[in-house]
């Protein structure tokens, strides 16, 4: 897990001002006594010590009326700085050992993931995104690097790493070598251009898909080699005009995102056909999909076919990948019906 830079800079200069006041003191202490009352080093650098720990220890040597005095103003600016700079030391360190821990932790969960979604951008877009691949239990890794997010994510149940999705060792450690798609989804053309290009070179056989602000970006990061640019300005005004012009059906699938986390919305879903599939060798009419509240609209083939409104006898093959309308809550437990 990559570390939290601006933090850990934050806990080194504050340990390190800390340091700083504690010899400062510890010297200022040493000085006195030695100005004052004429002592050696050991002997003034003892009494230091058991003043500000306040330890009680008989004097060295018997001293002068300015010497307690000077011992008296010590005490008092060293005690409460002492006490102080302890207590704060202690708490960096254990919030540097309670961070270090949970990202290991959340390291090697990663590093188990397969055939999962990188987000690369923890935005109004990813944050969407990634709600939804939650509720349909669809195993992800978000990659943020802004820490008003990360403040977010810490309070959240998402995989996450804190770094720049641009760096080729973030992706490693999100797990590019094994996962299936990068969603791209942060808001600069160049830097999605990047993670595409980055993504493809690292596994040439995931997909990638990228938003892009314009036309003009949109076809640069298509021939940087994504498989799909998507323009959320466009799609917007698009739904909208929709909705306008057919408002039944743009009600119906809820295309507007009135209440994204509405769980018996109708909306278009996927549900691909593995070799441990429960619905292997099975057809329409047994599956017992209908009954779940789930209608097939289409069914894509591993050929690259695709069948509009299959027969009810179709068997299901392994790569089929069955395109319908459904629920979320659904689909989520289609999903989980299959693991």
């Amino acid at each position: 897990m990559p570390i939290d830079i601006s933090r850990d800079m934050e806990l080194r200069k504050s340990t390190l001002f800390i340091i700083t006041v504690l010899i400062s003191i510890l010297l200022f202490g040493v000085w006195g006594y030695h100005v004052i009352e004429g002592w050696n080093f050991a002997d003034s650098f003892y009494m230091t010590i058991i003043t500000l720990t306040t330890t009680g220890y008989q004097e060295v040597h018997p001293m002068s009326p300015e010497g307690r005095t000077f011992t008296m103003v010590l005490l008092v600016l060293g005690m409460g700085t002492v006490a102080y700079s302890v207590t704060h030391l202690m708490q960096d360190i254990m919030s540097i050992n309670f961070k270090e821990r949970r990202r290991g932790k959340m390291q090697k969960q990663i590093d188990h993931l397969k055939d999962h979604i990188i987000v690369c951008g923890y935005g109004r877009m990813g944050r969407v995104i990634c709600e939804e691949l939650y509720k349909q239990a669809v195993p992800f890794v978000i990659i943020e690097k802004f820490e008003n997010h990360i403040k977010e994510l810490k309070n959240s149940p998402y995989f996450f790493i804190e770094g720049d999705a641009t760096h080729d060792e973030e992706l490693l450690k999100a797990g590019i070598q094994r996962c299936r798609t990068v969603a791209s989804m942060v808001d600069c053309d160049a830097d999605s251009m990047y993670i595409t290009l980055a993504a493809k070179f690292l596994n040439p056989k995931v997909s990638v898909v990228s938003r892009a602000s314009d036309e003009s970006a949109r076809q640069k990061i298509q021939r940087a080699g994504a498989n799909k640019v998507v323009m959320p300005i466009i799609v917007s005004g698009v739904k909208v005009a929709q909705s306008l012009i057919n408002p039944i059906f743009e009600d119906l699938l809820d295309i507007d995102g009135v209440d994204p986390t509405a769980g018996e919305r109708v909306q278009m879903a996927e549900l691909p056909i593995r070799s441990d599939s429960q619905l292997l060798g099975k057809n329409l009419m047994s599956c017992g999909l209908k009954q779940r509240g789930f209608m097939v609209v289409g069914i894509r083939h591993p050929e690259g076919d695709f069948t509009f409104a299959p027969k009810a006898d179709y068997i299901f093959r392994e790569g089929d990948v069955l395109v319908s309308l459904t629920t979320p809550d659904t689909q989520s437990e289609l999903i989980k019906a299959q693991k």
